[in-house]
């Protein structure tokens, strides 16, 4: 089903940019038809009006109806700047251009106009008979001008609502997927306590009968954890309140635990100093991500090799790091594995390293990061939170 999901949510995401390739391409083909017609049109009104200047000065009765008309087409054209040259490329006349910036400073601005619309259009020639004699030169319109951009502008509106709409389906999305991991979590410990409480009344009716006080304490210790573990899925999906905790004994207590009931190919590296450091720390939730850590990299060593833990304290922060001696994290995922669904374990539905990220900075204000990997050396993993002074503690 999970690969069912994934495959139909792929398809409709290349459905998706396909579709939008081709309006995009549509748009741009049918901009470019637009763009060709508008340059003929102009082609051919710049045309027309050469020839009327020509027969303009063919004929010498300006009251005809070739005069006429000649005229008429000279001074309609209110579109395109153009530039009239004779044949030794001095400028006759000129039209559509600021005539006052042009009157001022003919030798300078002129020529610029001149020198940007030869780029533009080829020019036209008006010829008296096998001379040249005259040069038309034309720029573009101003419509022309501005339904080049049109694309960019259409294309940047539709990035922006895509962009938009990605975002809310994707903010919607993992606002689902909260809902869901909270439910569960809060069902899960719901779920735990009615058992967990009946086996704390059978340990209870065990201290009356002569059980060896070793294997009791052993089994207050597992129940303790249950408690522990109940404790943390029933915070899922609500702030928990965080108490100033000396984060090595804390971290000491979890590894500890941890350690008794791992296997003997498992070695523990612990190295943390006899110093104590304060930090508010929800411990329940901060036990889970220790964990969480630690068996990920007994996982990723496939039940042997060493486990490390070691701390660093920086300015007004504590590093705490957990090293394994596995297979490493392949690159393809190094970049994705706090992202929800993402796992290199064969089981698994990849929500740990996810749930343990958020635990650390939306609850406790601190990092959780991929330090290293290397492959078949290990993995360390590296949590930061920030230190507060013992006149803290000590005020709480």
């Amino acid at each position: 089903m999970k690969f069912i999901q994934k495959s139909s949510d792929s398809l409709w995401r290349w459905l998706l940019i396909v579709g939008s390739v081709l309006i995009v391409g549509l748009i741009l083909w049918n901009t470019s038809l637009l763009i060709s017609s508008s340059k003929e049109d102009e082609r051919q009104r710049m045309e027309l009006w050469a020839l009327a200047q020509k027969e303009l000065l063919k004929t010498t009765d300006l009251n005809s109806n070739i005069g006429e008309v000649s005229f008429k087409i000279l001074t309609e054209n209110t579109k395109n700047p153009m530039i009239l040259v004779d044949e030794n490329g001095e400028i006759l006349r000129f039209s559509n251009i600021d005539e006052r910036r042009a009157l001022k400073n003919d030798s300078t601005y002129l020529k610029s106009i001149l020198k940007r619309i030869r780029l533009e259009n080829p020019p036209i020639q008006i010829r008296y008979g096998s001379d040249v004699n005259q040069t038309l030169y034309y720029g573009h319109s101003a419509f022309l001008k501005k339904i080049r951009f049109y694309p960019l502008a259409l294309f940047s509106i539709v990035l922006v609502f895509a962009t938009i709409l990605f975002v809310f389906y994707k903010t919607s999305r993992v606002a689902i997927q909260n809902k869901l991991w909270t439910g569960m979590a809060k069902e899960t410990a719901h779920q735990i306590g009615t058992p967990l409480s009946s086996l704390m009344g059978w340990v209870a009716l065990l201290e009356s009968e002569k059980i060896s006080k070793d294997a009791l304490d052993s089994m207050k210790k597992d129940l303790k954890r249950l408690e522990t573990i109940t404790d943390r899925f029933s915070k899922i999906g609500s702030n928990p309140s965080l108490a100033p905790t000396d984060i090595i004994k804390e971290t000491q207590s979890i590894v500890t635990y941890l350690k008794e009931r791992s296997s003997s190919l498992i070695a523990f590296d612990i190295n943390l100093p006899d110093q104590k450091y304060f930090t508010p720390l929800s411990s329940p939730l901060y036990g889970w991500v220790i964990e969480n850590l630690i068996k990920n990299g007994i996982d990723a060593m496939k039940g042997e090799g060493t486990i490390r833990v070691e701390t660093q304290v920086q300015d007004h922060f504590i590093k705490i790091m957990i090293s394994d001696t596995g297979s490493g994290i392949p690159k393809k995922l190094q970049k994705t594995i706090f992202s929800p669904g993402v796992t290199n374990k064969k089981r698994g539905w990849g929500l740990g390293l996810s749930l343990a990220k958020r635990i650390v900075e939306d609850y406790h204000n601190g990092f959780l990061r991929l330090k290293e990997t290397h492959p078949e050396k290990g993995t360390t993993m590296e949590i930061v939170l920030k230190l507060i002074t013992k006149d803290t503690v000590e005020s709480d």
